[in-house]
């Protein structure tokens, strides 16, 4: 069939609920991963949505936004509450975040259903933030590695979340295995900080390129993690290969807040990436180049706006 590959994502949805100046909790739909999936179904990419969502009034929402935007729902309804993240912004319009995670809607299933439930016309995998905290991150591992070893390619979001965590090294170990099934990675300088990786983000980006063994998955298949993202907040990113390194500018506009705005820079960036058919393989310059300046124009147009809200193509 002449139709272009699925984009299947899984992961979190949550309610980030935003502080206000006069103590109000305002809510917005947000979670990283259905951030993602939202933003490059309307960037026109074909895209299905594994975890389950919740019965309650914000999963309703959650399954109205996503339907409205073209996204494809595989899991089942929960009757599990939504997960919920209280976001206080700062003056310079940065987030911090206190989750409450426990018995929600989006972790009621097993992640390797998802194989079963994964798209015949599907190659492309997506997982990261919350979905990588142990146990569910050493669950999501085994899931990688079974796509893998189907051909299909694999995307993580690094995304650490300190707060959330009661056993620091049982999640950095969990997140840095899981990095090593990622054929595309996007990691942070404030990533790589949480991760004990310091120095040189530039530095520490390129030795995550390679071929990696997959140290405490059980499989002896060897992974290329061809492309890394690295994202540096207002001192702009940087997209890595074994052969180029490009470097993109961050937008230069009046900031609201940056809620969203790496899940928006992600998905223009690998949205541009699935037009050149460029996914499955080593990008050249200038596609890495021309899936920069898409990121960073859905960013430009996340950032003018409260919460995350991603633009559709032709609104840039």
């Amino acid at each position: 069939n002449n139709k272009p590959s699925m984009l299947t994502v899984a992961g979190e949805c949550l309610v980030d609920l935003i502080c206000t100046d006069a103590g109000l909790l305002k809510p917005h739909l947000g979670g990283s991963p259905f951030n993602f999936a939202n933003a490059l179904a309307r960037l026109g990419r074909g895209v299905s949505y594994v975890n389950p969502i919740s019965q309650d009034c914000f999963g309703e929402q959650f399954v109205q936004a996503l339907k409205e935007s073209g996204v494809h729902l595989l899991g089942a309804r929960s009757p599990l509450p939504t997960s919920l993240a209280v976001v206080q912004v700062d003056s310079a319009g940065s987030p911090s975040y206190g989750f409450y995670r426990e018995g929600v809607a989006d972790r009621d299933f097993a992640p390797l259903d998802t194989l079963d439930l994964f798209p015949r016309n599907s190659s492309f995998f997506h997982v990261g933030s919350l979905a990588l905290l142990p146990p569910d991150g050493e669950a999501w591992g085994k899931v990688l590695v079974e796509l893998i070893v189907d051909g299909t390619t694999t995307s993580v979001d690094v995304n650490m979340r300190l707060k959330v965590t009661r056993d620091l090294p049982a999640y950095i170990h969990t997140v840095r295995t899981i990095m090593r099934v990622a054929h595309i990675l996007k990691v942070s300088d404030e990533d790589l900080l949480a991760l004990n990786l310091p120095g040189d983000p530039l530095t520490q980006a390129r030795a995550l390129l390679g071929t990696h063994a997959q140290a405490g998955l059980d499989t002896q298949h060897h992974v290329v993690t061809r492309v890394v993202l690295l994202t540096l907040g207002r001192h702009g990113a940087w997209a890595l290969t074994t052969t180029d390194e490009i470097f993109q500018p961050a937008p230069q506009v009046e900031v609201v807040d940056t809620v969203g705005a790496g899940d928006c820079f992600y998905a223009g960036f690998i949205a541009r990436l699935a037009e050149q058919d460029a996914l499955a393989r080593v990008p050249t310059a200038a596609e890495l180049t021309s899936a920069l300046q898409l990121g960073a124009a859905a960013t430009a147009f996340n950032l003018q706006r409260a919460g995350c809200q991603p633009p559709r193509r032709d609104q840039l």
